[in-house]
């Protein structure tokens, strides 16, 4: 008898929580199916922006949105991605300016919310800089930290491939852009050739560099140090003189590739002393070295100054 009244109370309290269930749910779906006033933000989605323009800085990323939603809606809202969609395409213009005005009546709000009905939208206008989506091509330069082990060096230097690049955003930037760099390049004691791929970069973020790498090359040779006499030539000697120079050979001093030490010979040299820009309170000129091989580097004359005498 009493595990019979005991089966009976455990049925009870089934059917009992059955129908509190039930009962919740039946309400939940009335609420849900209710019309409730939401105010939410929304953030703003862009598309379509023309080719010929770049977008540099819009007034607002975020709307706020009021209307009325069922409550099933709503919670669909909260539970997932909102949007509002703004067709660059379409802007309107005045006075300059491009801006979007938005509609209420005719919104493109996007997700859970997109069939409800809206009451207001705050901003009702964003506006939009836009600029000339321009492009043009800058060299590219080295930012650079290198040293050589003793007795090797680099004849011609770092060389980039491509050495010049593609630079693409607002017509505004670009007409200042004159380069682009790499991200530092460092090597120290340096003994070997070296070969990477180097990253550009610019201070201009709405610039996109194209390619945004290029191939480094660094061609590193064992080096040794010349020292041959060349004969001094004079020019633009005064008419009607005589020019003495002494001393009429100066020594200089270069580095150049061990492999290349004999190609180097004195008559690829020319050494001048330019009698146009003698000084009345001085009898020394300055020589300068107008040509050299392209194969040596550093080159550099022993002699500083030259005595110079003119007779009539």
């Amino acid at each position: 008898m009493a595990k019979t009244k005991k089966k009976l109370n455990n049925a009870n309290i089934r059917i009992f929580l059955l129908i509190l269930v039930l009962t919740a749910c039946v309400s939940l779906l009335v609420k849900l199916n209710k019309l409730y006033t939401f105010d939410v933000k929304v953030p703003i989605s862009l598309i379509n922006l023309p080719e010929d323009k770049i977008l540099k800085s819009y007034t607002a990323k975020k709307i706020e949105v009021n209307g009325r939603a069922t409550g099933y809606e709503y919670l669909k809202y909260r539970l997932s991605d909102q949007e509002y969609v703004v067709d660059l395409s379409q802007l309107k213009r005045a006075n300059g300016k491009y801006f979007y005005v938005f509609n209420a009546s005719n919104a493109n709000l996007g997700g859970s919310l997109s069939d409800s009905e809206l009451s207001r939208i705050m901003p009702d206008t964003i506006f939009f800089s836009l600029d000339e989506n321009y492009e043009k091509r800058v060299p590219v330069v080295q930012n650079s930290d290198i040293s050589f082990a003793a007795g090797y060096g680099s004849l011609e230097g770092v060389v980039f491939t491509p050495d010049t690049v593609m630079v693409r955003g607002p017509k505004s930037v670009l007409d200042s852009l004159g380069q682009v760099s790499t991200k530092e390049i460092r090597f120290k004691d340096l003994k070997s050739t070296v070969e990477d791929s180097i990253a550009l970069v610019t201070n201009e973020k709405q610039v996109d560099i194209i390619p945004q790498r290029v191939q480094m090359h660094l061609e590193v040779d064992k080096f040794t140090e010349g020292d041959l006499e060349v004969p001094l030539q004079m020019v633009n000697v005064p008419q009607d003189v005589t020019a003495k120079i002494f001393p009429k050979r100066v020594h200089l001093i270069f580095n150049v590739n061990l492999k290349d030490y004999e190609r180097v010979k004195a008559n690829e040299f020319k050494v001048v002393c330019d009698f146009a820009e003698i000084d009345s309170t001085t009898t020394t000129l300055t020589p300068k070295i107008l040509e050299h091989p392209d194969f040596v580097r550093d080159v550099r004359l022993r002699e500083k100054t030259i005595q110079y005498l003119l007779v009539k």
